[in-house]
């Protein structure tokens, strides 16, 4: 693929005032030099084209920090082409403010195919934004981001905005600089409107993408998207190239697909055999997690693939396996229950195929994740170890007193394997954490 060395160029977002600026400034917009690159560049994802409408978006807004790594822009391994920003990126911090924040970012995107999520995607392409306040290019900048015309050099571009949840901006500030960085990456430059979120400058108020063509602030480096909405290489309808991009919303309906692929239904183990249960899980727009269950509770999730837990030590009997996979959009779903026998034969495997709870609805609406996952027990999350079936806070859930007679809760010959649940979550293959 042919890139004009302005694709190449970084772009930035800054909070002087345009009365401020000195006469040589060109309002406000600061354009860094190229970031230092790998010897050899990896090959072209698509090719040059003039803009036409790709498949949903997903824009993962990271407020928990990562340690990047410097080289071509790739999100999903946080490796970053621009070579200032490598390194440890600060959390954003918690609270309501977090929250306010990503709910002001996901009300800018609605109206397009686009998914914006605080969960980090176990699987596909995504654009990453971190949030937080290791801003290396010190005050007056707010953010910073590669210019990638019509999102055609990679669908994984990294993007910053240097903010924090105490530094005094407002939700929509915050977010307007989020969205700003973002829509960088899909090839939208800064535009002379206080209105557009694509203007340079922090202005208050709550701007948004407007559907008009508005001037150009020293640009036209997208030119082909710029002519397609507005017949003018510097004239830039935000509204107009993002929904030529991505399409309108969406509702994200589908459920995932999620199988257990080893051990299989009726398989037999001698005692004292390690295994590991793999899981397929697939999804059109992205998996969030996949949870394991071992006798109808909860064991420990993965947030990456490929989705695997290596069993140790497991006692003598028979266990009953299932997983749920959440998508981005809170779609839920389970899979057929596996049992298994350690040195003991299982019953036979159940021709009907009963799963383990089936698939749920959940998310969609305006293509913006709910990250409270699809409902149900399916939310990804680890048990935090209450008080369980019997209320003894020392015990794991399922274990203890069961009521009148006390003791295990797995009865007849499921034994009480608890034993194997923290060994299962620490043998856990270990890959890159969630963030």
């Amino acid at each position: 693929m042919v890139l004009s060395i302005s694709t190449w160029a970084l772009v930035s977002m800054t909070t002087v005032p345009q009365a401020q600026l000195p006469q040589d400034a060109v309002q406000g917009q600061r354009r860094f030099t190229a970031a230092p690159r790998p010897s050899q560049r990896p090959a072209p994802l698509r090719a040059a084209v003039a803009p036409k409408r790709a498949k949903q978006a997903v824009v993962f807004v990271n407020f928990d920090g990562a340690e990047l790594s410097s080289g071509w822009d790739d999100s999903r391994n946080d490796v970053t082409q621009i070579g200032e920003c490598a390194g440890s990126f600060a959390p954003y911090g918690d609270g309501p403010m977090r929250d306010a924040v990503l709910q002001a970012v996901r009300t800018d995107w609605a109206d397009f195919n686009v998914i914006v999520t605080d969960v980090r995607p176990a699987s596909g392409d995504y654009t990453m934004n971190m949030t937080g306040p290791s801003n290396p290019f010190g005050g007056g900048v707010l953010g910073i981001a590669p210019l990638d015309c019509s999102d055609a050099d990679t669908p994984n571009n990294i993007t910053y905005a240097f903010v924090s949840a105490d530094d005094g901006l407002s939700a929509s500030e915050h977010a307007t600089t989020i969205g700003q960085e973002v829509a960088h990456s899909f090839g939208l430059e800064h535009v002379d409107d206080e209105g557009d979120i694509m203007n340079p400058y922090v202005a208050g108020g709550d701007p948004s993408f407007k559907d008009e063509c508005i001037t150009i602030v020293q640009g036209g480096s997208c030119p082909d998207q710029h002519v397609a909405e507005c017949g003018d290489a510097y004239a830039q309808n935000s509204y107009r190239e993002l929904m030529t991009l991505f399409g309108p919303s969406t509702p994200d309906a589908a459920a995932p697909t999620v199988a257990i692929t080893f051990p299989t239904d009726g398989q037999s183990f001698d005692n004292g055999t390690d295994f590991a249960i793999m899981v397929d899980a697939a999804d059109d727009q992205g998996i969030a997690s996949v949870t394991l269950y071992q006798d109808g509770s909860e064991v420990a999730s993965d947030g990456s693939e490929p989705y695997s837990w290596q069993v140790n030590d497991l006692p003598a009997g028979v266990y009953e396996f299932y997983v749920t996979a959440v998508d981005l959009a809170g779609n839920a779903s389970s899979s057929d229950t596996v049992t298994i026998g350690i040195g003991h034969e299982p019953p036979p495997p159940d021709d009907s195929g009963g799963g383990g709870g089936g698939s749920g609805g959940g998310g969609g609406g305006s293509g913006a994740a709910d990250d409270g996952g699809g409902g149900g027990e399916a939310d990804g999350g680890v048990d935090d170890g209450g008080a369980g079936e019997g209320g003894h806070d020392a015990l794991p859930p399922g274990f203890g007193l069961d009521g009148a007679d006390g003791g295990c809760a797995i009865e007849g010959a499921r034994r009480c394997a608890w034993a194997w649940f923290t060994p299962l979550v620490l043998a856990a293959r270990r890959r890159r954490p969630r963030r």
